[in-house]
């Protein structure tokens, strides 16, 4: 199993020099650089701090002073330390190896280009295979093998097997697929060092991965899908999930109503369920409504479930309105939330268990090349508030390259410990065509943590960070005689 996806990967660069018909394929190259600020504990004696209880003032800001401690402690800031992670993705498809007959592979080189390789958690993977299938698509059905992924309402699950699916009537697929499982968004199996790297109490056992879904389009208006998935211990003596997911949507009388909604099997929790109902009142005003259940779901390999996360029922609606002429748009939105209960905290001290949110967001386009757009947040809750905002310009050239700027101002109370702080920024960013089938992608900001009571020297998020993008791809689309070239992902 671990050789297949290889093997698949070299007959997608040997299927274009052989008698594929047709080979399409992608390649990003991406740098990033990021700045961090390691942080150490210190401490202060408790006469310098004012107060009573275990969280107090002092001149350093919030500081935590144990019972019967002479000391009051704290984190604060290290000089600033740096990363240059680089990747090299690489994907491609090659179709005309037979009737039906395509295959797809996407791989992913990494490495570091300089400062703190500890830094970064994908150091240790400097090359990953994150599918490569052989697919067989006719009229009635269709079959992958390989390392392939699903993307539904249960995200985004890759698995090394195979899968099959049938079409018995107009608009109905129903699809059955099994393998060995991978760990979401890390493309390796349980037993991987990443997983124990990360985790104090990883996976023992490797895990196999079995699902069902189905979809039904009744009508261009109506549509319905569900899936089932299992994911059991390989020494089959338990299972590590169990879930099952159905969504739909429906228009009746120029409205439109979408469900989501996911459930665990294995704790009976209903980890998503929203209903949603969204209307054009006209071609310049619109708005919707929604109710929102959530409750964070955990895989029951890690001990996180053991604590019992409640979850909370949301309520929100926002109004749309843009110009006669399309120029100006905004949005207005809000929604209240209530936390069930934790069963914690004491008599005297309860948390908080309700929360709301606002949120604004608007635009501006002044001629054909400038567009100016904006946005603010506004989030309370138990434990913590955050506000945000940002305003963005961006100039669009004739020739489709593209100029941006931008500023934003963050505020998280206590949970990031910037207090009452703000985390002030500025983006430059840039689209270039070099080519047709060669755009550059660059980007460069600035972040500088301001604060009024707590100061910067504890905890800083002071910090630079800049992005290199180059995409390049090749090669046509199936059916067509020329060979014009499209950007897109794998994948399904």
């Amino acid at each position: 199993m671990r050789s297949l996806p290889l093997g698949l990967a070299f007959v997608v660069a040997l299927s274009s020099r052989l008698d594929a018909q047709g080979v399409r394929w992608t390649a990003t190259s991406v740098a990033n650089y990021v700045e961090l600020r390691p942080v150490a504990a210190d401490s202060i004696a408790d006469s310098l701090a004012t107060g009573t209880g275990l969280v107090r003032q002092s001149p350093l800001g919030l500081v935590s002073c144990p019972a019967g401690h002479d000391q009051c402690y704290f984190y604060r800031s290290l000089d600033r330390i740096h990363t240059v992670p680089f990747t090299q993705d690489v994907s491609g498809t090659a179709w005309g190896l037979g009737q039906g007959v395509s295959v797809y592979a996407h791989v992913r080189a990494a490495t570091n280009l300089g400062g703190l390789t500890q830094l970064w958690t994908g150091e240790e993977d400097h090359f990953a295979t994150l599918a490569a299938y052989i697919e067989l698509n006719k009229e009635k059905w269709i079959a992958r093998a390989g390392r392939q992924w699903l993307t539904s309402q249960l995200g985004v699950n890759n698995f090394d097997g195979a899968s099959l699916g049938i079409r018995p009537a107009r608009g109905v697929m129903l699809e059955a697929y099994g393998g060995r499982a991978l760990v979401q968004g890390l493309s390796q199996p349980y037993t991987s060092g990443e997983l124990a790297a990360a985790d104090n109490i990883p996976p023992d056992d490797g895990g196999l991965i079995f699902g069902v879904t189905g979809s039904w389009r009744a009508s261009a208006t109506a549509a319905v899908n569900a899936e089932y998935q299992r994911v059991i211990r390989a020494d089959r003596a338990g299972f590590y999930s169990d879930r099952v997911s159905v969504d739909g949507v429906y228009a009746v009388a120029g409205t439109v109503l979408t469900l989501n909604s996911q459930a665990d099997l294995a704790t009976t929790a209903i980890n998503e369920f929203v209903l949603r109902a969204s209307r054009p009142f006209s071609s310049r005003i619109g708005g919707s409504v929604e109710y929102r259940h959530s409750t964070p779901f955990f895989p029951l390999w890690t001990i996180w479930g053991v604590f019992a996360p409640v979850g909370f029922n949301e309520a929100r609606g926002d109004g749309r309105w843009q110009s006669a002429d399309g120029k100006w748009w905004t949005t207005l939105g809000g929604g209240y939330r209530q936390y069930q209960d934790t069963h914690t905290g004491v008599g005297f001290l309860p948390l908080r268990d309700n929360g709301w949110t606002l949120l604004a967001t608007g635009g501006w386009r002044a001629g054909r090349t400038f567009d100016v757009n904006g946005s603010y947040r506004r989030d309370i809750g138990p434990g913590a508030a955050k506000s945000d905002g940002s305003v963005g310009v961006r100039w669009t050239r004739s020739d489709d390259r593209w100029f941006g700027v931008t500023g934003s101002a963050t505020q998280n109370i206590f949970e990031f410990r910037l207090a009452d702080g703000f985390l002030l920024g500025a983006m430059l960013d840039a689209g270039i065509p070099l080519t047709s089938t060669l755009h550059l992608v660059a980007q460069a900001g600035a972040y500088r943590q301001t604060a009024s009571s707590t100061p910067s020297t504890t905890v800083n998020w002071t910090q630079r960070r800049a992005l290199l993008r180059l995409e390049w791809w090749g090669g046509g689309d199936p059916g067509m005689r020329s060979t014009p070239t499209s950007y897109g992902g794998g994948g399904r």
